[in-house]
C-alpha cells in the first residue's frame, strides 16, 4: 500500500497548517500548553520517586532475576509487599495481580540498577515511545505532526498517570503503532514480531493480528503468533511452568470476569463494573443497587459485549470507502474504540489507544475538507480523558448509578459521532446485520446459559461478613485486610489499601469496634501480627534493607522493639516464648534474650512457611514445602520431645493453620481444586470437614470460641486476593 509523508501531507491541506499562519501559531501553542501540563504533571513527579506500577514490574522482574518462585505473587498479597519493600520501594504498596507472568521480562534489563535510576530510566523510555508514538501516527496517517501530537498530548489524565504509575501502555502502543506502520511499508514478518511482542503482557495486541488476519495478511499473523510463543516460552524457561498454571487456573477466569481490586469500582469503567453496582447486591461493597437481580446482571453483562462484537464485524464487513487509504484508515481507528468498549475494566491510561482512533479518524475528515467535523471529533476525545467521573461517583447510587459512568457513555457517543460522520463515506448497506447479529445472540444465550448454571451450581455456605466500622475502610478500592489474630478480648489484623502507602496494625474488639492503628503512624510497614492473651503485646514483622525483622509492641501506639532476624513471629501460651521462621528453619526464642544467641532450632524435612503454637501445650503446627511429592504438608512438633507428626499431606497449597482452644481440632486454609477453602481437622482420628464453600479465596482462619465462630480472611464478592473479614460458625464436634 503506498505511504505518504509529512510533506505529501502538507500538499494535500496546503491552508490549514502553512508555517507561520495564525493556525500553525495556534496549534503550536496549545501543543506547547499540553506538553508543559503532561512534564509538570506527570514526567517531573515519576522521575522523584519509585511509585505506582513501575514497583510491581520491577519487583516481579527482580524475583525472576534472582529466581524466586513468582507464583506467590498471585497467591499472597502481603508475600509480594515485603518483595517491594525488600527491594527498597518502602513508600508503595502494590501487587503483581493480574498481569500475566510474562510481564515479569519487561523490566528485566533494568534489574542490574537501583529501583529509582530503573524508574528513571523507564521515564525517559516512555518519553521516547511518546516522540516515537507522535512520529509514527503521522506517517501512518501522512499528516502533519503537530495537529497528531495535540490529539496525543490529549489523552492528558490517562497519560499522566502513565508516567506517574510507571505503566507500559506507551510501550505498548509504539510496538503497535510500529507494526501497523511497518506493514503499510511491506514489512510484513517485522510487522508481525512488533505486534506479537507485548501480547503475552497485554492482550491488546491480539485484535491487530485478527484484524489482518481478516484483510488475509499471513505472514504478519504468523510472525506475531510465533513471536507471542517464543516470549512466552521463555517466560517459561526463567519463571517455571508452575506460574502460568496458577495464572490461568486462579487469576485470569476473575479477570475475565471484572474480578480485580473492587468490581464494583466506578475508577475501572465498564458495562461489567456499572451493571454489577446495578443489580448485584454485595453487603460491603454494594448494599443498595437499584435492583437486586443476579439474573438480569448475567444477562446483560453477556448481551452487551456480544451486540458490541456483532456492530463492529458488521462495521468492518460493510464498510466500502471508495478511497482504499481512508478504508485502511477507518479500519485501524475502529480497532482500540472495539477494544475499549468490549473490555471488562479500563483504566485512564487504557485511553491511550483511543489516540490511535481519533487521528485516524481526524485524517479522514480533514482530506475531506469536514474539518470541524474533525475538530469536534477532537474535542469529544479530550472530553472523554477528563476525570469527571470522579466528581460525579457521589451521585452514582441506586437508578443513578449510570451517572458515574460518564466516560463510558462519552466512548458510545464517540463511537455513535463516528458513525454519523462517516455514514455517507462508508457506503454501507443493510445486507449483512442478521449474519453478523444472529451469531452473537446464540453466542450471548450459550454464555448466559453457562454462566445461570455456574451461578445455580454454585457451593455457599452462611459466612456473614463482619463490617468494620471505620472511616479508613469506606473506601473498598483494593481494601487489604490480612492475618487476623485474637488475644484475649481484642484482635489485631494487618491493613493496607490500594490507594495508600504503607500497611499497619490495626485493633478492633471482639464484638467489632475498630480502635484504629496499632502501630504509630511514624514505623515503617508492619505485617503479620500475633497478639498475646494479654490483649497488649503484639509480634509482628517488619523489613530492614532487605532483612525480615521480628518486633515487639508492648501496647497501642508505643514504638514497638526490634527483637531478632526472622518473619512470621507466633506466641507461645506463656507470652514469653515465641517460634519464628527463618530462611524456612524453625526458631524458638525468649522476649528477654531474642537478641542474644540463645535460640533453639526446630529440624524439619521441608522449607516450612507457616507456624500455629498450641494454647495448651508444647506442640506446634506448621505448613511446608518439600521437593518431592506429595509437595506440601501440615505437622506437628512437640517441643519437648522432639517427636514430629506429619498430619496431612497434598499437592494442594496447605496453609494459615490454627488451633481450636481444646487442641482437639484445628483449622486451615487449603487450594482444593484451584481454590482456596477453610477445612477443620479432628486431631484424634484425623478426620477432615469443608468449612467455607465460595469460589473466591478464604484464608487466615482464627477460632473465636466466646463467639462460636471462625474468623476469617475472604475476598468474596470482592477483586482477587483484596480481602475482608468474615465468620462462620464453629460446626459441633459431631458435624
Amino acid at each position: 500500500m503506498r505511504d505518504f509523508n509529512v510533506a505529501q501531507a502538507s500538499s494535500l491541506q496546503p491552508d490549514l497548517l502553512q508555517a507561520g499562519s495564525l493556525r500553525y501559531v495556534a496549534a503550536g501553542l496549545i501543543f506547547l500548553a499540553f506538553a508543559a501540563i503532561i512534564l509538570w504533571k506527570g514526567v517531573w513527579p515519576s522521575l522523584q520517586n519509585t511509585r505506582g506500577d513501575f514497583a510491581n514490574y520491577y519487583t516481579a522482574a527482580r524475583l525472576l532475576a534472582e529466581g524466586k518462585p513468582l507464583q506467590n505473587a498471585y497467591r499472597d498479597f502481603v508475600w509480594f509487599q515485603k518483595q517491594i519493600d525488600r527491594y527498597g520501594m518502602a513508600q508503595q504498596l502494590g501487587g503483581f495481580i493480574p498481569h500475566p507472568p510474562p510481564t515479569a521480562l519487561v523490566m528485566l534489563p533494568l534489574v542490574r540498577f537501583e529501583p529509582l535510576t530503573a524508574k528513571r530510566v523507564w521515564i525517559v523510555l516512555n518519553l521516547a515511545c511518546a516522540i516515537i508514538c507522535i512520529a509514527l501516527f503521522a506517517r501512518i496517517t501522512a499528516m502533519h505532526w503537530l495537529p497528531v501530537a495535540i490529539i496525543f498530548l490529549g489523552t492528558g489524565f490517562g497519560l499522566i498517570n502513565n508516567f506517574l504509575f510507571g505503566q507500559m501502555y506507551l510501550l505498548l502502543l509504539a510496538t503497535i503503532a510500529a507494526g501497523i506502520y511497518l506493514q503499510q511499508r511491506g514489512h510484513a514478518i517485522a510487522a508481525g514480531v512488533l505486534l506479537g511482542l507485548m501480547l503475552p503482557m497485554k492482550y491488546v495486541g491480539a485484535f491487530f493480528l485478527i484484524y489482518f488476519a481478516w484483510k488475509k495478511e499471513w505472514r504478519v499473523v504468523l510472525a506475531g503468533i510465533c513471536t507471542s510463543l517464543v516470549v512466552a516460552l521463555i517466560a517459561v524457561a526463567l519463571a517455571g511452568f508452575e506460574i502460568f498454571l496458577v495464572f490461568f487456573n486462579e487469576v485470569l477466569p476473575r479477570h475475565l470476569q471484572g474480578e480485580i481490586q473492587d468490581p464494583f469500582a466506578i475508577q475501572f469503567q465498564s458495562w461489567n463494573s456499572m451493571l454489577r453496582r446495578l443489580f448485584v447486591y454485595e453487603a460491603s461493597l454494594n448494599p443498595q443497587p437499584a435492583l437486586s437481580s443476579e439474573l438480569l446482571f448475567i444477562i446483560l453483562k453477556n448481551f452487551i459485549p456480544w451486540l458490541w462484537l456483532a456492530a463492529f464485524v458488521w462495521i468492518y464487513r460493510a464498510t466500502k470507502f471508495e478511497s482504499a487509504t481512508q478504508q485502511r484508515l477507518f479500519e485501524i481507528g475502529m480497532l482500540p474504540l472495539a477494544i475499549l468498549l468490549i473490555s471488562p475494566g479500563s483504566a485512564t491510561y487504557h485511553f491511550l489507544l483511543l489516540s490511535l482512533s481519533t487521528t485516524c479518524f481526524a485524517k479522514i475528515l480533514w482530506e475531506r475538507n469536514e474539518n470541524l467535523r474533525a475538530l469536534l471529533l477532537a474535542g469529544l476525545f479530550l472530553a472523554i480523558n477528563l476525570p469527571h467521573y470522579l466528581l460525579l461517583k457521589k451521585y452514582a447510587t441506586g437508578w443513578l448509578t449510570p451517572i458515574g459512568y460518564m466516560r463510558l457513555w462519552l466512548l458510545v457517543f464517540f463511537f455513535a459521532v463516528t458513525c454519523v460522520f462517516f455514514a455517507a463515506a462508508a457506503n454501507w448497506t443493510r445486507m449483512e446485520w442478521k449474519r453478523c447479529l444472529l451469531p452473537a445472540l446464540a453466542l450471548a444465550a450459550i454464555m448466559i446459559a453457562l454462566n445461570f448454571q455456574r451461578l445455580h451450581a454454585r457451593e455457599r455456605d452462611e459466612a456473614q461478613w463482619l463490617p468494620l466500622h471505620e472511616k479508613e475502610f469506606d473506601r473498598h478500592l483494593g481494601l487489604l485486610v490480612k492475618t487476623p489474630n485474637l488475644g484475649g478480648e481484642r484482635l489485631v489484623f494487618s491493613y493496607g489499601e490500594l490507594l495508600d502507602e504503607d500497611y499497619a496494625i490495626f485493633a478492633m474488639t471482639r464484638n467489632g469496634k475498630v480502635e484504629g492503628q496499632w502501630t504509630p503512624h511514624t514505623t515503617p510497614k508492619f505485617y503479620e501480627p500475633d497478639l498475646a492473651s494479654d490483649d497488649q503485646s503484639v509480634l509482628m514483622e517488619s523489613l530492614n534493607n532487605g532483612r525480615a525483622e521480628v518486633w515487639l509492641s508492648r501496647g497501642q501506639n508505643q514504638q514497638p522493639l526490634f527483637l531478632l532476624e526472622g518473619e512470621k513471629p507466633r506466641w507461645h501460651h506463656d507470652n514469653a516464648r515465641f517460634a519464628f521462621l527463618r530462611a524456612g528453619r524453625i526458631g524458638i526464642a525468649h522476649t528477654q534474650t531474642a537478641s542474644t544467641t540463645a535460640l533453639q532450632w526446630l529440624k524439619t524435612e521441608s522449607t516450612v512457611y507457616d507456624l500455629a503454637f498450641s494454647p495448651r501445650d508444647e506442640r506446634l503446627l506448621f505448613c511446608g514445602e518439600r521437593k518431592a511429592a506429595p509437595r506440601f504438608l501440615m505437622g506437628s512438633i512437640d517441643l519437648q520431645t522432639g517427636a514430629q507428626q506429619i498430619l496431612l499431606e497434598s499437592e494442594a497449597l496447605i496453609e494459615r493453620p490454627t488451633w481450636s482452644p481444646d487442641t482437639e481440632r484445628f483449622v486451615f486454609s487449603w487450594n482444593v481444586n484451584g481454590n482456596r477453602d477453610l477445612w477443620m481437622m479432628n486431631v484424634m482420628n484425623r478426620r477432615l470437614t469443608r468449612l467455607t464453600r465460595d469460589h473466591a479465596i478464604d484464608t487466615a482462619p482464627m477460632w473465636d470460641e466466646a463467639h462460636h465462630r471462625i474468623l476469617f480472611t475472604s475476598d468474596r464478592g470482592r477483586g482477587l486476593e483484596c480481602s475482608t473479614m468474615f465468620s462462620i460458625a464453629i460446626p459441633n464436634q459431631g458435624e
